[in-house]
């Protein structure tokens, strides 16, 4: 058996109590031992105002960022064996059963909280792949939330040095810093003088970063829509047509499998205060009341690490 967070309306989550289906040659069962809320994305989802599917549909299963334990294996399953902890993608179930080549080995040594971010930085990877920064080129970023520090984190990785970072929070400002940040700044306080940013990422979903870019980037500058909060539409200012800029889109990632063997060895061979990113973390029983909370507006953490250490074997269901 599994159990799976379910959207049963807006703002109506359930625990839903299910067999799992059976297991595949090709095939392995994964325990879960930890899951994220991916909060740009998922929040919108649960909101019922998501742009990304119109008109909503339910019932549908909730996140797409999971670690935790092969328990079983498929009699033809070769790139993992019981035992082994691995990154997946199939969200807030306490187990599943997923193609081998769904999964990815997590190296001994890694936490669980920086081996789950193997999948957003894949995706901020995509963009940043795409822009091909320069590491002479000035980059500016719109928005400190997961994907924008994440974005941060691998154009500082790819070399370049010159990244500056608008956020509105001011909490999370040191953060930004932390990550390799050269200035950080509110968006009323970015200075006119600096525009003469090369590449630009928008990271916040929000039209007034997007326009903020437009008008910061010099002639022929790059800008990357790498955020798909879906929150509002994007418009094109006059910035767009007189300094001929690039526009492009990123969302999911280009080979999760191939970044994952980069970023784990990033992650062991240097710190780097990704694991700060998860600035609340709770046990699955209090997955239903966060997402009310974070709905409310309350409180406003850039990622939430969800522990599933309680849940029973499941040895007997397959």
């Amino acid at each position: 058996m599994t159990e799976r967070l379910d959207l049963v309306a807006p703002r109506s989550l359930t625990w839903i109590t299910e067999e799992l289906p059976s297991l595949g040659p090709h095939d392995v069962l994964v325990k879960t031992l930890t899951a994220a809320i991916s909060i740009g994305s998922e929040l919108p989802v649960y909101g019922g105002t998501s742009r990304a599917v119109h008109p909503p549909q339910y019932p549908r299963s909730m996140g797409y960022e999971s670690v935790g334990i092969v328990v079983a294996c498929g009699f033809a399953v070769q790139r993992v064996q019981c035992g082994d902890r691995v990154v997946a993608f199939y969200g807030h179930y306490t187990h599943a059963v997923v193609p081998e080549t769904r999964v990815i080995v997590v190296p001994d040594g890694i936490s669980d909280a920086l081996a789950i971010l193997s999948i957003l930085t894949c995706d901020t990877a995509k963009g940043v792949r795409k822009l091909s920064p320069r590491p002479e080129e000035k980059i500016l970023i719109t928005g400190a939330g997961a994907i924008g520090l994440l974005t941060l984190f691998i154009v500082r990785a790819y070399g370049v040095a010159q990244v500056d970072v608008v956020e509105p929070l001011a909490a999370r400002h040191s953060l930004a810093r932390l990550l390799g940040a050269r200035n950080v700044w509110h968006p009323q306080d970015v200075p006119i003088e600096s525009r003469a940013y090369a590449v630009a990422f928008e990271c916040s979903s929000q039209n007034k970063a997007f326009a903020l870019l437009q008008k910061q980037v010099q002639q022929q500058g790059r800008i990357c829509i790498t955020a798909d909060g879906n929150i509002e539409p994007f418009v094109l200012t006059p910035d767009f047509h007189e300094k001929e800029l690039q526009i492009i889109g990123s969302s999911d990632g280009w080979d999760y499998h191939q970044h994952a063997a980069w970023y784990f060895r990033e992650v062991q061979r240097h710190p780097t205060h990704l694991e700060q990113l998860f600035e609340l973390r709770i046990a699955r029983d209090e997955l239903i009341s966060t997402f009310e909370q974070l709905a409310k507006g309350g409180m406003h953490p850039i990622k939430v690490l969800v522990s599933y250490n309680h849940i029973p074997d499941v040895s007997d269901t397959i």
